[in-house]
Parts: structure tokens; C-alpha cells; sequence
């Protein structure tokens, strides 16, 4: 790391003493420095550029170097970053030492340390900030990667419908829902077949697309299995539910896919379907996909 890769925003309400660390920071090799005359100032360079290293006065009038520090402590922990602070003070003493490393200071220097010191320490706290700032990046970006594995994980490829774990996710939270809020559930699996032939990603994307536009947003069409699709729809009034439903996505997929595959095979379909209201003994997921398993029956035209 070079100094030049340093920001640095120097502040001190007197001019001279921001001049000469300034200039003091200037012939030791930094390139990136901005002065601020008070707390406030700096804190709004600071959110114009970011900056590594803030070089403060211990006391200014209005907020201080440590009422500044807290601030940017605050600043940093809702931006996901890391700002070294350095204060200068005249009063080298071990209580102030104490006060300002509790608050969250990165190094603390006396006002009368030479240029070479304290282009050193600014170097020590630009060094460890950049390294918690990559740090911060990294696990940003591995964090990304797995909310990306886990999203793909619960989603299949062909058809980009939730897959069979995200289904039995889904329907864990219907069953809960029901269970605290009342209401009630259908669920159905459509089996459809092309002989022998296993289904084109053609036709299962237009089955998906059928079934997707034939139901509510807040309800669920998923791909349980290769030729298996699943459905579940919620209701608040079971007078508002009827099992005709089901029939209608039927009559859907016919019509979209004209009964036959892309290469003009002609489609199978089959359906079981459970479905219950105010669930009392309480079911579990595997107990309704098993009762739509032996339910099923197919479709004849």
C-alpha cells in the first residue's frame, strides 16, 4: 500500500496547525489531503469522499475530536466501512489515552511528534483501515454468493419455479399460518406425461408459464418433480375456495399446450389434490403430499 493511496482529511480549528500537518504530511509522501476547520466540516467531506484516515484535534470548540469519533463510529457501523481516527492533542497524558481508545480511537499522538512519527502512525491507521475495509468487501461479496446458492438451491433451472424444498418450505409456513390465523389451503400435484418420452424444456416452461397465469400472486406454483408440478393456494373463507379450481388449470394447460408436446406427442395428465380448513389434528407436509399422491387420477379428455 502506498501513501498516496491514503485519503486523509486533516481537521483543527486553527488554520496554522492544519497548514503544518498538512505540510508535514505533504513531504513524507501523502498526496490526498483535505483540511477541515471544525468536526462538522470534516464529517461532511467525509460523506462527499471517503476517507481512511481522519488526523483530529483532541479538543476543538463545539464537538471534539472523541464526540467526532462516536459519530463516525455510528457513520461507519450503518455504512458497512471502516474509517481510521488518529487525535492530536498537547495533553499527553494516560487518562486521555484511556478515554480515547475506549471510544473507539485508532491511534493518538502528541501535538509535538515529529513529522516522521506522525506520517507513520497516519500510515498504520490508513494500513489497518484498508485491510478491515477489504475485509468488509470480501465477506459482502461471499455473502452475495451464498444468498445466490441458496436462491438457486430452492429453484429449478428449466422451469426458474420454486423447486421441491422451497414447496415444502412454503407449505411448513401454510400449515403455521393456519394453525395461528385461521383460514385454510388446497394443494394439488399435476402429474403430465408424454409416454415414454421425457417432457422438452419447451413444454415445461409452458406449463409453468399456464399455471403461473392461471393463479393469484400470493399463491404457489412449484416443479415437484421432473413431470410433476405442485400447487397450493391459500383461502381465508373456505366459501371462497372450490376444488373446481384445479380443473380450470387443467383445462389451462390443455389450451396453451394444445395436449401435445413440442415434438407433437400427446400429453397425459393426471391430478390429485388435498385440501382442509381449520386443520384440526394438524397435518404435516408429508402427510398432504402423500394423501395428493394416492388421490391422483388421470384426466381423460
Amino acid at each position: 500500500m502506498r501513501k498516496e493511496d491514503i485519503p486523509i482529511i486533516v481537521v483543527d480549528d486553527l488554520q496554522f496547525s492544519r497548514e503544518v500537518v498538512k505540510s508535514g504530511l505533504g513531504k513524507s509522501g501523502y498526496t490526498d489531503i483535505r483540511t477541515a476547520s471544525s468536526a462538522d466540516e470534516a464529517l461532511y467531506l467525509l460523506n462527499q469522499r471517503r476517507a481512511l484516515v481522519v488526523l483530529a484535534d483532541f479538543w476543538m470548540p463545539g464537538m471534539n475530536g472523541l464526540e467526532m469519533t462516536d459519530l463516525i463510529r455510528r457513520w461507519d457501523e450503518n455504512n458497512d466501512r471502516y474509517t481510521g481516527i488518529v487525535l492530536l492533542t498537547a495533553e499527553d497524558t494516560a487518562s486521555s489515552i484511556v478515554v480515547a481508545f475506549d471510544r473507539g480511537v485508532d491511534d493518538f499522538i502528541s501535538k509535538s511528534a515529529s513529522q516522521f512519527e506522525l506520517a507513520a502512525r497516519v500510515f498504520g491507521a490508513g494500513r489497518y483501515a484498508f485491510q478491515q475495509n477489504s475485509l468488509r468487501e470480501r465477506m459482502r461479496h461471499l455473502s452475495n454468493q451464498f444468498l445466490k446458492m441458496k436462491q438457486n438451491s430452492l429453484q429449478d433451472s428449466e422451469t426458474n419455479l420454486p423447486n421441491r424444498a422451497q414447496l415444502e418450505a412454503h407449505i411448513e409456513s401454510m400449515i403455521e399460518h393456519c394453525n395461528t390465523r385461521g383460514g385454510g389451503f388446497g394443494f394439488a400435484l399435476i402429474e403430465v406425461s408424454a409416454g415414454d418420452n421425457e417432457l422438452r424444456p419447451g413444454t415445461l416452461k409452458t406449463i409453468a408459464n399456464s399455471l403461473q397465469l392461471s393463479l393469484r400472486p400470493m399463491d404457489m406454483v412449484s416443479r415437484y418433480s421432473m413431470s410433476t408440478f405442485a400447487v397450493s393456494v391459500h383461502y381465508q373463507d373456505p366459501q371462497a375456495f372450490s376444488i373446481e379450481l384445479f380443473d380450470r388449470l387443467i383445462e389451462n394447460i390443455r389450451r396453451h399446450t394444445r395436449q401435445t408436446t413440442d415434438q407433437g406427442k400427446t400429453l397425459g395428465i393426471s391430478i390429485g389434490v388435498w385440501h382442509g380448513h381449520e386443520l384440526d389434528p394438524v397435518p404435516t407436509v408429508a402427510e398432504i403430499v402423500a394423501h395428493a399422491h394416492q388421490a391422483s387420477a388421470p384426466i381423460h379428455q
